[in-house]
């Protein structure tokens, strides 16, 4: 939204566009911040319309303030050929907006954050009572505006955490007490299984799928080695077997709840016998929470996880990797036996996704990028390395987008327009508040 507000640099000539063509990309840049500025205005300004027709509702007398406000909602609805519930539930929306995070509705009318930035940031803290504390909450979220709804929502939710006056384990024991399964049907004879759990149970579970998953498919591409040594006694996935690693993942998680075996009856198992294959979960454990405190820690996401989840964890962990940062959160160094294996977790652990701006593709789907080119002579070290997932990767190495890594970790990307748009690392974003 504020990209016309950012550093500029001389354009660096693309290959395919002329000098004449990127000053037109230039003004269609401009062109479409302008315009999102501009609904994100038109979106603040409904958002107090809404307020100010529930204060019109309410102000007849609690008597009648539930059919007035249904009565309001109506004659809104039938204006804009929308669900009158819709509305009622937008009028809501907005007195809390408005009552809770009024700092961040004018941010959103002055057009530097857009209606995604807001729910995010509204979603995450409503249930902080405390005035200060919400306070404090929000103005930590202030430099938000720098980064896409899609990294703010974990980094909202894991400072509503922090800013929370009620303990994390204490919310943590009142939400596990709501862990459920259900089922929602859908169309064309499918139905989505829903599980609500701790957050690492269920990064764990989906990685143990994951994993199996990709060792199916490895199988079904290299179908010479499912002889190898007498190794697998399971049978060749046959040949008809086009499955995606999305589709094969279903498949292994259903077959696990249905029958504790990973095995399809679409294809057949391909795992090695008696290859087990575990879960991978990677958390982030302030060493204040190993000692007993009440902090909480944070899965490789981005989520919060609960004290008591972290430190039970810990204690089970074959592998450990110290990671030493500054103030802010930002790695520094670390240690651990292997060091290829170190500033990898380190690299993990301040990146967590992709690193070019608003990407959220995680890092383990992401490759590891010289950002000065190793060629060129530029370090393996935690200063010149960052994960790029492959579309960014390309988009680096093939066009006329450049970045350079700036201490902290902070990537500054230039657009063939000459544009600068930083990229802040996950842990000062999460931490620090009011960054510039």
């Amino acid at each position: 939204m504020s990209a016309t507000t950012l550093l500029t640099a001389e354009p660096t000539p693309p290959a395919g566009l002329t000098p004449a063509q990127v000053e037109v990309l230039r003004t269609l840049t401009q062109r479409v911040v302008a315009a999102r500025a501009a609904k994100a205005a038109a979106d603040a300004a409904e958002l107090r319309v809404l307020a100010e027709a529930m204060a019109l509702a309410t102000s007849r007398g609690a008597e009648r303030s539930d059919l007035a406000v249904r009565e309001i909602a109506a004659e809104l609805a039938a204006a804009v050929r929308a669900s009158d519930r819709t509305i009622q539930a937008r009028m809501d929306d907005a007195v809390m907006a408005l009552g809770r995070f009024g700092a961040t509705v004018d941010a959103l009318g002055k057009g530097e954050i857009e209606r995604a930035h807001l729910n995010a940031i509204v979603d995450a803290g409503a249930h902080i009572d405390d005035e200060a504390a919400r306070g404090a909450y929000e103005a930590a979220l202030d430099h938000a505006r720098r980064e896409s709804p899609g990294r703010l929502r974990p980094a909202a939710r894991l400072l509503a955490q922090r800013f929370d006056p009620v303990p994390s384990q204490e919310r943590h024991t009142l939400a596990a007490a709501a862990r459920r399964v259900w089922v929602d049907d859908g169309d064309d004879g499918m139905a989505d299984l829903v599980l609500r759990c701790a957050a690492a149970v269920a990064h764990g579970a989906f990685d143990r799928a994951a994993r199996i998953a990709r060792a199916v498919i490895d199988a079904r591409e290299k179908p010479d080695a499912n002889h190898a040594e007498g190794a697998r006694d399971c049978g060749e996935a046959p040949a008809s077997d086009v499955r995606t690693l999305s589709q094969v993942r279903a498949d292994v998680l259903a077959d696990l709840i249905l029958t504790g075996h990973a095995t399809s009856a679409e294809s057949a198992s391909s795992i090695p016998t008696g290859e087990a294959i575990h879960a991978q979960v990677h958390v982030i454990v302030p060493v204040t929470t190993l000692a007993g405190g009440g902090e909480a820690g944070a899965l490789a996401t981005g989520g919060p996880i609960d004290p008591d989840s972290a430190r039970r964890l810990a204690a089970g962990a074959t592998t450990w990797t110290r990671l030493l940062t500054d103030s802010s959160g930002h790695v520094l160094a670390t240690e651990a036996y292997r060091p290829s294996t170190a500033i990898r977790a380190a690299l993990v652990a301040r990146d967590r996704h992709c690193r070019f701006p608003g990407c959220r593709q995680p890092a383990r789907r992401c490759d590891i990028d010289h950002t000065h080119a190793r060629e060129h002579g530029g370090p393996t070290s935690i200063g010149n390395l960052a994960h790029l997932c492959r579309r960014h990767h390309v988009l680096k190495h093939r066009t006329a987008w450049r970045v350079v890594q700036r201490p902290g970790g902070v990537l500054e990307w230039t657009s063939p327009t000459g544009l600068v748009y930083p990229d802040v690392p996950a842990p000062p974003l999460m931490f620090t508040a009011g960054y510039v």
